[in-house]
């Protein structure tokens, strides 16, 4: 799965396995919250369990990180330009 092209910037700050392991952690928390999946939750879910550079160590770091801000509001990481 190759990483979305949002912005040049965006991608040279990001690493894009950093970001799919994001998105598979706020994948995991709607499931915790109660909310369904929809199909294309489903799908994105099964192509980033299928990508060898999300490893659970990322994964748990997104999900982290994801909890740590909405606990403690925003971090240094929303600050930069």
């Amino acid at each position: 799965m190759k990483p979305l092209d949002f912005s040049p910037e965006l991608n040279r700050l990001m690493d894009p396995y950093w970001r799919k392991a994001r998105i598979a952690a706020r994948l995991l928390i709607k499931r915790e919250d109660g909310l369904p999946w929809s199909a294309r939750d489903r799908r994105l879910a099964g192509r980033l369990a299928d990508d060898p550079g999300v490893t659970n160590r990322l994964v748990d770091q997104g999900y982290a990180s994801h909890r740590a801000r909405k606990r403690n509001g925003r971090s240094i990481l929303d600050i930069i330009p």
